[in-house]
């Protein structure tokens, strides 16, 4: 068939496809595509719930503010280090259990619903666990003090909170990004794995040769995906810090999403706050561009 020609669809199958997708494409314009307008809007403007009489249109001057806040600069930071350690984590843990499970063994249908749940729990509640976890001379403390790390509470460490932060959430993603590591596995033929075999490959060859790069696309949509989740992680941290401020103790746990909900919500600073989120919009929509860019050359 001629690439340009086009596919006709019958009346029935057009109005059934429109009746579907309508509802939620009303419901992306209204809880996602307007208030993203506004936020947008209110980026250019001095504006408070409390006060919103007294707003006004101050140009770029929030945007200004914002490179020049040492509090933002260091969320920005955090950021950045959570992203690129949690992707890494992600692909590679996901990747290699996936491999696993994918595999000629014994109840795998239940370890994939074992490594998959984690994903299904609320956020809050699996933070509350490792917090307890993570206690001085708490199981996880204990172990990872065997690799020379202080055995302490983490939670109320300005040195490990982070890190607590990206294990949780480590945790308790990696079973979604596991089974599109497996669907993509499943579209491997298995003659290729046997044509390796006869020549005298082994399993690890196989899996370099064969595997990594036959799952690409996979990885790339891993990678995108694992990157964009990561950028808006709020639930861990927010069950970390308790009572105290957002991003506690004293700002270890600070990311993008934590500053511009404290500006906006807790501060009341709407165009302060939006500016902020228009920066965290901006980096997210650039680094996917970037990551597109590299998945066309790489084809």
């Amino acid at each position: 068939m001629n690439k340009k020609q086009k596919i006709k669809y019958k009346r029935p199958e057009v109005f059934t496809a429109v009746c579907f997708l309508l509802p939620a494409v009303f419901m992306w314009i209204y809880w996602f595509f307007i208030p993203a307008i506004k936020s947008m809007r209110l980026s250019f403007y001095e504006y408070s719930f409390i006060t919103p009489e007294r707003t006004r249109f101050v140009g770029l001057e929030n945007f200004r503010r914002l490179f020049a806040d040492g509090a933002f600069l260091k969320a920005l930071q955090h950021t950045f280090l959570m992203v690129a350690v949690v992707v890494a984590l992600i692909a590679v843990l996901a990747f290699l259990i996936a491999v696993l499970l994918d595999g000629n063994i014994r109840g795998k249908t239940f370890f994939r619903t074992v490594y998959y749940m984690p994903y299904v729990i609320s956020s809050v509640a699996v933070s509350i666990f490792f917090m307890y976890f993570f206690i001085k001379d708490g199981v996880g403390s204990k172990l990872f003090a065997l690799f020379g790390m202080d055995n302490t509470t983490w939670f109320t460490s300005t040195k490990y909170a982070l890190f607590l932060v990206i294990i949780i959430y480590v945790w308790q993603q990696i079973g979604f990004y596991m089974i599109l590591y497996i669907s993509g596995l499943q579209n491997i033929s298995a003659e290729l794995y046997e044509a390796a075999k006869i020549d005298g490959a082994n399993k690890a060859q196989s899996i370099w040769y064969i595997t990594l790069p036959l799952v690409r696309p996979t990885t790339y949509l891993v990678v995108t995906l694992g990157m964009i989740n990561a950028f808006q992680i709020f639930d861990q941290i927010a069950a970390i810090s308790k009572q105290s401020p957002l991003g506690s103790p004293a700002g270890a746990t600070s990311t993008v999403v934590t500053f511009l909900y404290q500006q906006s919500f807790s501060y009341m600073d709407m165009g302060y706050g939006s500016a902020a989120a228009m920066v965290l919009l901006a980096i997210i929509f650039l680094l996917s561009l970037i990551r597109t860019f590299i998945s066309r050359e790489g084809d």
